[in-house]
Protein backbone atom coordinates (compact mmCIF):
# COMPACT_ATOMS: atom_id res chain seq x y z
CA UNK A 1 0.00 0.00 0.00
CA UNK A 2 1.22 3.50 -0.77
CA UNK A 3 1.83 5.94 2.07
CA UNK A 4 -1.24 7.07 3.95
CA UNK A 5 -1.05 10.44 5.66
CA UNK A 6 -2.98 10.43 8.97
CA UNK A 7 -3.52 13.55 11.08
CA UNK A 8 -4.58 13.00 14.71
CA UNK A 9 -5.67 15.61 17.19
CA UNK A 10 -7.51 15.76 20.49
CA UNK A 11 -9.85 18.45 21.76
CA UNK A 12 -11.82 18.96 24.95
CA UNK A 13 -15.04 20.75 23.99
CA UNK A 14 -15.87 21.82 27.53
CA UNK A 15 -19.49 20.67 26.98
CA UNK A 16 -20.09 23.48 24.48
CA UNK A 17 -20.47 23.61 20.70
CA UNK A 18 -17.11 24.13 19.06
CA UNK A 19 -16.34 27.58 17.67
CA UNK A 20 -16.11 26.68 13.98
CA UNK A 21 -13.92 29.62 12.93
CA UNK A 22 -11.47 29.21 15.80
CA UNK A 23 -11.17 25.42 15.45
CA UNK A 24 -10.77 25.52 11.65
CA UNK A 25 -8.15 28.30 11.87
CA UNK A 26 -5.87 26.24 14.14
CA UNK A 27 -6.74 22.67 13.07
CA UNK A 28 -3.79 22.14 10.76
CA UNK A 29 -1.16 24.03 12.79
CA UNK A 30 0.74 20.74 13.20
CA UNK A 31 1.41 20.48 9.46
CA UNK A 32 4.42 21.85 7.62
CA UNK A 33 3.95 25.58 7.06
CA UNK A 34 5.99 25.65 3.85
CA UNK A 35 4.17 22.89 1.99
CA UNK A 36 1.18 21.51 3.89
CA UNK A 37 -0.11 18.30 2.37
CA UNK A 38 -3.74 17.40 2.96
CA UNK A 39 -4.03 14.37 5.24
CA UNK A 40 -5.72 11.28 3.83
CA UNK A 41 -7.38 10.64 7.20
CA UNK A 42 -8.18 13.11 9.97
CA UNK A 43 -8.98 11.65 13.39
CA UNK A 44 -10.54 13.87 16.05
CA UNK A 45 -10.49 12.57 19.62
CA UNK A 46 -13.15 14.59 21.44
CA UNK A 47 -13.88 14.88 25.13
CA UNK A 48 -16.86 16.54 26.82
CA UNK A 49 -18.52 16.76 23.40
CA UNK A 50 -21.81 18.19 24.76
CA UNK A 51 -23.69 18.81 28.00
CA UNK A 52 -23.89 15.71 30.19
CA UNK A 53 -27.54 14.90 29.42
CA UNK A 54 -26.99 15.19 25.65
CA UNK A 55 -23.89 13.02 25.82
CA UNK A 56 -25.72 10.28 27.68
CA UNK A 57 -28.85 10.39 25.53
CA UNK A 58 -26.85 10.72 22.29
CA UNK A 59 -28.51 10.29 18.91
CA UNK A 60 -29.87 13.41 17.25
CA UNK A 61 -29.09 15.50 20.33
CA UNK A 62 -25.40 15.26 19.37
CA UNK A 63 -25.92 15.94 15.66
CA UNK A 64 -25.44 19.73 15.95
CA UNK A 65 -22.19 19.23 17.86
CA UNK A 66 -20.77 16.81 15.28
CA UNK A 67 -22.03 18.97 12.39
CA UNK A 68 -19.97 21.91 13.67
CA UNK A 69 -16.80 19.79 13.58
CA UNK A 70 -17.62 18.60 10.06
CA UNK A 71 -17.99 22.22 8.97
CA UNK A 72 -14.76 23.21 10.72
CA UNK A 73 -12.81 20.45 8.93
CA UNK A 74 -14.28 21.51 5.56
CA UNK A 75 -13.40 25.17 6.23
CA UNK A 76 -9.89 24.28 7.38
CA UNK A 77 -9.25 22.19 4.27
CA UNK A 78 -10.54 24.94 1.98
CA UNK A 79 -8.42 27.62 3.69
CA UNK A 80 -5.20 25.63 4.24
CA UNK A 81 -4.49 23.72 1.05
CA UNK A 82 -3.73 25.26 -2.32
CA UNK A 83 -5.66 22.48 -4.04
CA UNK A 84 -9.35 23.48 -4.18
CA UNK A 85 -10.32 19.84 -4.82
CA UNK A 86 -9.52 18.59 -1.31
CA UNK A 87 -12.77 17.22 0.09
CA UNK A 88 -13.45 15.01 3.08
CA UNK A 89 -16.30 12.54 3.10
CA UNK A 90 -18.91 12.63 5.86
CA UNK A 91 -17.08 11.29 8.91
CA UNK A 92 -17.29 8.00 10.72
CA UNK A 93 -18.60 8.99 14.16
CA UNK A 94 -18.90 7.12 17.45
CA UNK A 95 -19.53 8.31 20.97
CA UNK A 96 -19.83 6.75 24.40
CA UNK A 97 -21.29 9.28 26.75
CA UNK A 98 -19.26 12.45 26.52
CA UNK A 99 -16.29 10.96 24.64
CA UNK A 100 -16.37 10.83 20.85
CA UNK A 101 -14.25 10.06 17.83
CA UNK A 102 -14.64 11.36 14.30
CA UNK A 103 -12.68 9.90 11.38
CA UNK A 104 -12.65 11.92 8.17
CA UNK A 105 -11.31 10.46 4.92
CA UNK A 106 -10.44 12.26 1.74
CA UNK A 107 -12.85 11.35 -1.00
CA UNK A 108 -10.16 9.30 -2.80
CA UNK A 109 -9.49 7.22 0.33
CA UNK A 110 -13.11 6.87 1.45
CA UNK A 111 -13.90 4.53 -1.43
CA UNK A 112 -11.08 2.21 -0.32
CA UNK A 113 -12.29 1.89 3.29
CA UNK A 114 -13.56 -1.57 4.20
CA UNK A 115 -14.65 -3.47 7.30
CA UNK A 116 -15.59 -0.55 9.54
CA UNK A 117 -16.04 -1.52 13.19
CA UNK A 118 -16.60 0.59 16.27
CA UNK A 119 -16.66 0.25 20.03
CA UNK A 120 -17.39 2.29 23.11
CA UNK A 121 -17.09 1.82 26.85
CA UNK A 122 -17.91 4.07 29.77
CA UNK A 123 -15.71 4.38 32.84
CA UNK A 124 -15.69 6.77 35.76
CA UNK A 125 -18.55 7.26 38.20
CA UNK A 126 -20.69 4.09 38.01
CA UNK A 127 -19.17 3.52 34.55
CA UNK A 128 -21.88 5.83 33.16
CA UNK A 129 -19.76 7.38 30.44
CA UNK A 130 -18.75 10.72 31.89
CA UNK A 131 -15.31 9.27 31.18
CA UNK A 132 -14.54 6.46 28.77
CA UNK A 133 -13.22 5.47 25.39
CA UNK A 134 -14.48 4.99 21.86
CA UNK A 135 -12.76 3.42 18.92
CA UNK A 136 -13.01 2.99 15.19
CA UNK A 137 -11.32 0.14 13.37
CA UNK A 138 -11.16 0.16 9.59
CA UNK A 139 -9.19 -1.34 6.76
CA UNK A 140 -7.97 0.66 3.80
CA UNK A 141 -7.63 -1.22 0.54
CA UNK A 142 -4.44 -0.98 -1.45
CA UNK A 143 -3.63 -1.57 -5.07
CA UNK A 144 -3.71 -5.39 -4.94
CA UNK A 145 -6.90 -7.43 -4.80
CA UNK A 146 -6.14 -8.78 -1.31
CA UNK A 147 -4.12 -5.82 -0.08
CA UNK A 148 -5.65 -4.02 2.91
CA UNK A 149 -4.09 -2.26 5.86
CA UNK A 150 -5.97 -2.23 9.18
CA UNK A 151 -6.10 0.84 11.42
CA UNK A 152 -7.48 1.18 14.93
CA UNK A 153 -8.05 4.60 16.47
CA UNK A 154 -9.09 5.05 20.10
CA UNK A 155 -10.18 8.25 21.83
CA UNK A 156 -10.15 8.19 25.62
CA UNK A 157 -11.13 10.58 28.40
CA UNK A 158 -9.79 9.65 31.82
CA UNK A 159 -9.84 11.09 35.33
CA UNK A 160 -7.91 14.39 35.62
CA UNK A 161 -5.22 15.55 38.01
CA UNK A 162 -1.97 13.93 39.06
CA UNK A 163 -3.27 12.28 42.28
CA UNK A 164 -5.87 10.32 40.25
CA UNK A 165 -3.25 8.09 38.61
CA UNK A 166 -4.59 4.93 40.28
CA UNK A 167 -8.10 5.66 38.97
CA UNK A 168 -6.71 6.30 35.47
CA UNK A 169 -4.82 3.01 35.55
CA UNK A 170 -7.97 1.18 36.69
CA UNK A 171 -10.02 2.88 33.95
CA UNK A 172 -7.39 2.07 31.32
CA UNK A 173 -7.52 -1.58 32.31
CA UNK A 174 -11.32 -1.54 32.09
CA UNK A 175 -11.12 0.06 28.64
CA UNK A 176 -8.66 -2.59 27.42
CA UNK A 177 -10.87 -5.39 28.75
CA UNK A 178 -14.24 -4.03 27.59
CA UNK A 179 -13.67 -2.14 24.34
CA UNK A 180 -15.17 -4.74 22.01
CA UNK A 181 -15.31 -3.84 18.34
CA UNK A 182 -18.42 -4.76 16.35
CA UNK A 183 -19.21 -4.29 12.68
CA UNK A 184 -20.91 -1.01 11.92
CA UNK A 185 -24.27 -1.06 10.13
CA UNK A 186 -23.81 -1.19 6.36
CA UNK A 187 -20.05 -1.34 6.99
CA UNK A 188 -20.07 2.45 7.53
CA UNK A 189 -21.08 4.98 10.15
CA UNK A 190 -22.27 8.52 9.84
Amino acid sequence: MADLNVYLTTFNCGRKPVNIDYFSHFLFDGLSKSNPLPPDLIVLSLQEIAPIAYGFLGGTLLTPYFTRFTQAVADAARNTFSNPNVFYHEPIVRNAGMTAIMVFAREEVWHRIQQVESAGVGVGLWEMGNKGAVGVRLSVGGSGADSTTPFTFVAAHLAPMEPEWERRNQDWRSICENLVFEPSPNNQMT
